[in-house]
């Protein structure tokens, strides 16, 4: 069984978060939350970054917006500012890699446990 993984920002820190994570059979991506792009720039980012290189593998936004595709794997896409809103628990997140650098106390990362995460 996998482990359910979001990420919460999709900058440089969570593009690297997911192409460090891509391929690991025991990680699976199910959710990214960023508030600064939508999912076809993030894509593009993901595929192209200056520091890191082209990317092995070939991100595309889904048609409507609501995913990332890499493969023949779909990652949903949000852009809520209020990390409450995160549907986690319905999509059954065990772990949030939180990559905004806003939710660093305990108290802010509140709305993550509420939900059930775990870490």
């Amino acid at each position: 069984m996998s482990i359910r993984v979001a990420i919460n920002g999709f900058g440089r820190m969570g593009r690297l978060a997911l192409r460090a994570c891509w391929g690991w059979p025991e990680l699976d991506i199910v959710l990214i939350n960023d508030v600064a792009a939508d999912a076809a720039t993030a894509a593009h980012l993901l595929n192209f970054d200056s520091q890191h290189g082209r990317w092995a593998h070939q991100a595309e936004a889904s048609q409507d917006g609501s995913a990332i595709k890499v493969a023949d794997k779909q990652i949903q896409y949000y852009q809520q500012r209020n990390i409450a809103d995160l549907p986690l628990a319905e999509n059954k997140v065990d772990i949030v890699v939180e990559c905004t650098g806003v939710h660093k106390t305990t108290p802010a990362l509140q709305p993550y446990f509420a939900q059930g995460i775990k870490r």
